[in-house]
């Protein structure tokens, strides 16, 4: 089966791994496995580097051999920790449009490729869900999950787990530096709408307080904050890149989301002095090209064996999801959609300085279903 794998969206670790765990096992099943070389921009005339596909192989003699034929080819057997991605490109918005919509689909046609796999964030979901409606049914299509925010229902995405484990050691680096120095440190992390990762991270370095973009704090509020802080010897407060994003861009304001929130308590008494240093650290994309974890490789492997397998079997239009070892399977492509909202579980996590008046702000804006 001639199969197309398409990467796009934001930089997450294990979009190589996946590219290594679908050509492994698509050569298991006798496939001829490509790639698009910048993902959708590779499937319209005018926006890719050339050449636009690329053969994926396992073995390096293969590849020189296709190489020496002409046929554009990279061999992927033993690249599953490289951090990067050859297959992809930054996002490309201009793809909602339906001309460009339907030239993919004419590329797609004249390789003649009979399976599409498209590998990505919720952008790439979209982009997916329009071509599945313009795409002809003989030709099968499947999704994998790669994301550093994890904002699809029911599943983890391949690269979660690598950038939350990435970020909290950043964010436990600057805890450890603010005891020692009796430091209150302001530090802005991905999390652009729901500000998972913000979470997770902040919450496995136990992070003091974490600021989330759904959040809009009162006067009361910030004065609690503010006065607490102004006690403490040393604190570690995590603010999601996305906290106040269109007020700041409003207000033509050229700062990040940490410097925002430390001038939003300036007007209750809070701020940098030489003796109670407050800084505001800029950190959130810095993950972006790490090196992806074991677990993070073990589930791409994993999703990519029940990805080959399903489409072997004649399944289409699925994507493969994974919550653990016991709970994995199949859900429709054009079933799954965005999911932004906040584990409510981790409520108790978000405010470590145990401030009243913000608890029952936050336990009351988490249990409203969350609209992005």
């Amino acid at each position: 089966m001639k199969t197309l794998v398409i990467f796009d969206g934001g930089l997450a670790p294990g979009y190589t791994a996946v590219a290594v765990g679908l050509t492994e096992e698509g050569e298991k099943l006798g496939w001829e496995c490509w790639a698009a070389r910048s993902g959708f921009r590779s499937l319209c005339e005018g926006f890719s580097d050339e050449p636009q596909l690329i053969r994926m192989v396992t073995s390096p003699i293969n590849a020189y051999e296709l190489n020496n034929k002409g046929i554009p080819t990279e061999t992927m057997g033993r690249r599953i920790f490289y951090p990067g991605s050859d297959f992809r490109s930054e996002r490309f918005p201009e793809f909602i449009r339906e001309d460009y919509q339907k030239k993919a689909v004419e590329t797609i046609i004249q390789n003649k490729f009979e399976a599409v796999i498209f590998c990505g964030g919720d952008g790439t979901l979209r982009g997916a869900k329009d071509l599945l409606k313009i795409l002809p049914s003989n030709i099968k299509t499947a999704f994998i999950n790669i994301s550093a925010d994890s904002d699809i229902n029911n599943d983890r995405a391949i690269g979660f787990f690598s950038c939350a484990e990435h970020g909290a050691q950043i964010a436990r680096g600057l805890y450890e530096d603010a005891y020692t120095h009796r430091r209150i440190y302001f530090l802005e992390m991905m999390g652009n709408k729901s500000g998972r990762h913000a979470l997770h991270s902040g919450a496995a370095a136990r992070a003091h307080l974490i600021i989330l973009p759904i959040f809009d704090f009162s006067s009361e509020i910030l004065a609690e904050i503010a006065n607490e802080l102004s006690k403490r010897r040393h604190a570690l407060v995590v603010v999601a890149e996305g906290y106040k994003k269109e007020e700041r861009k409003k207000n033509n304001m050229n700062i990040n989301a940490a410097e925002y929130f430390i001038k939003e308590l300036e007007p209750y008494g809070f701020k940098d002095s030489p003796q109670k240093r407050v800084i505001a650290e800029p950190f959130s994309r810095y993950l972006r090209g790490t090196q992806p974890l074991m677990i993070d490789c073990e589930i791409a492997h994993l999703k990519c064996q029940l990805i080959t397998k399903a489409l072997q079997q004649g399944k289409t239009a699925i994507m493969v999801y994974y919550q653990s070892e016991h709970d994995l399977g199949f859900q429709d492509i054009m079933t799954a959609y965005s999911d932004n909202a906040v584990e409510k579980e981790f409520v108790s996590m978000i405010n470590r300085l145990e401030l009243p008046i913000t608890s029952k702000y936050v336990e009351e804006v988490l249990s409203k279903p969350l609209k992005l």
